[in-house]
């Protein structure tokens, strides 16, 4: 992770650091009175050659505030703190804090407000996932186990009467002092078998606990926050225990830099997660606030986190990023029901909320993004899509990883497991149409399709063709280019090409004002 230091501008009347004392020395401290401020960053934008950087603003006496507008030229979104108690009257300041997502919260306790400030305001991200193969199961369970490729360990059976430990993850999650973390499991239960997350934090270098969590399932509809108050570096470990009989499905235990309230990975980022607990992130940037929105769904990535953020921001508009955690890189955005629903819900809340229409959507992605890009068209009709590196037919995907591209992408075929249940040539034929049944009905007769692909792609060898043959029956724009090589090579060429097909179709359909 970065170590940069966190950097705080607060405008208000008088300086907390009068009262408190900053205890923690990554924090970096900048005070401006009401009345000065327009000056103050006047002045700093004078001297700085580029924007000057705060992690958090706060507007401490928010009602006293004028020649506020410079504020927000420094601004990013998420990043201005208003105190929930104050009402704030104006209306032209209000509508200013809307468009940037000010986040409201209780001023009352300054050290409270200051330990967040320097525990959830960081730079940067991080996210980890423990799979399965790190789990150890206790040698008094004698129930039966099935490993579901690399989706999911299934226990079933009796597991007596009380809540007792059943498996452990093998390693401890090494934890630096200067952040919180939040652990999330993705499980699925019977409805006679309860478990509970137990997690200990356990003081580096020693074996004494320093706290711990014990979590029932009927709790666990968020990720778990563990907050450290101790200067020194800590271990956490995971175990989980179960009760009652039937059968208890272990996925990923999730190991991710908190946020707390403040958002989901970035400042203002958002889950969706439905009843299986698996789940999709989101970003929202409101950027100029005029068309269209860009949606862009990340690429397959070990690491949890998002995708293509400073792209997305160059290009200035509004935009969307949605990112998978699932497996062990991604899900390819598809799911349960209620999950894609979300998923469809989110980029049709944005466009609202920024007063467009679905003419003024367009969806993108690189390899597993484009097959999110792709699918969901059918429901949003854009007005266009951009695409680098398309998979659509994931089937194939998980059938060529025995001839065509030996051990290459082994994901595939836990993804073709946990989509169907089963790993036949019936199960490949059916994930494969769970694309086609939808892209087959989309009406992209009003919509640019800008495609690059692989002329020797090995993942999906058949796509390309596969689409223009579906686009065939519609009036949809196609612009396209082929690059010599496999699906992992020339990735420079394809990303090249996609950032300047953005660029040229916003230009053409959306010109700045």
């Amino acid at each position: 992770m970065n170590d940069k230091i966190i950097r705080i501008l607060q405008v208000g009347d008088y300086n907390w650091l009068d009262q408190v004392k900053l205890a923690d020395q990554s924090v970096e401290w900048h005070f401006v009175t009401n009345e000065n401020v327009s000056n103050y960053i006047t002045q700093l934008l004078k001297d700085d050659n580029e924007k000057p950087e705060f992690e958090a603003i706060l507007l401490t006496e928010s009602d006293g505030l004028k020649n506020y507008e410079v504020i927000f030229k420094i601004a990013d979104p998420y990043t201005i703190l208003i105190d929930e108690n104050q009402i704030v009257k104006d209306s032209q300041l209000l509508n200013l804090l809307t468009i940037y997502h000010a986040q409201k919260i209780d001023m009352k306790n300054i050290d409270q407000v200051i330990y967040d400030l320097s525990k959830y305001f960081f730079v940067g991200q991080y996210g980890e996932k423990l799979n399965i193969s790190q789990v150890q199961i206790s040698p008094n369970y004698t129930g039966q186990v099935q490993y579901n490729g690399n989706t999911n360990l299934q226990l079933t059976g009796n597991f007596g009467r009380q809540l007792i430990p059943i498996l452990s993850w093998q390693y401890n999650i090494a934890a630096d002092s200067k952040y919180n973390h939040e652990i999330w499991l993705e499980y699925e239960a019977s409805k006679d078998a309860m478990i509970a997350l137990n997690v200990q934090m356990i003081a580096a270098g020693t074996s004494h606990i320093l706290k711990q969590w014990e979590v029932l399932e009927h709790d666990m509809y968020a990720p778990l926050l563990i907050e450290n108050h101790a200067n020194s570096d800590y271990y956490l470990s995971v175990s989980l225990k179960i009760q009652g009989e039937g059968y208890v499905k272990v996925g990923n235990l999730h190991n991710r830099l908190a946020r707390k309230n403040y958002g989901q990975l970035l400042l203002g980022g958002k889950r969706l997660v439905d009843n299986h607990h698996e789940e999709i992130m989101t970003y929202f940037h409101p950027g100029d606030m005029q068309p269209p929105l860009n949606v862009y769904f990340s690429g397959y990535r070990s690491a949890e986190g998002f995708e293509g953020y400073w792209m997305m921001k160059n290009l200035g508009a509004p935009f969307l990023l949605i990112a998978d955690p699932r497996l062990e890189g991604g899900a390819f955005y598809v799911g349960s029901a209620e999950l894609e629903n979300d998923v469809v819900e989110i980029i049709q809340q944005k466009i609202t909320e920024l007063g467009f229409t679905t003419k003024q959507l367009i969806l993108s992605g690189l390899s597993m993004g484009t097959f999110g890009a792709l699918y969901y068209a059918n429901q949003l009709e854009p007005r266009a899509i951009i695409v680098g590196k398309p998979l659509v037919n994931l089937g194939n995907i998980a059938a060529n990883e025995k001839l065509v591209r030996p051990n290459g992408f082994p994901t595939s075929l836990d993804l073709l497991l946990s989509m169907t249940g089963g790993t036949s040539i019936e199960h490949v034929d059916r994930l494969n149409q769970r694309f086609w049944e939808r892209f087959n009905h989309a009406n992209l007769d009003e919509t640019v399709l800008a495609i690059a692909y692989m002329k020797d792609d090995d993942y999906d060898v058949t796509a390309y063709h596969d689409l223009l043959t579906s686009l065939s029956q519609s009036r949809a724009i196609v612009i396209s280019k082929g690059i010599a090589g496999r699906h992992n090579d020339d990735s420079p060429a394809i990303n090249k090409w996609f950032f300047a097909q953005y660029q040229r179709i916003l230009a053409d359909k959306f010109p700045r004002k």
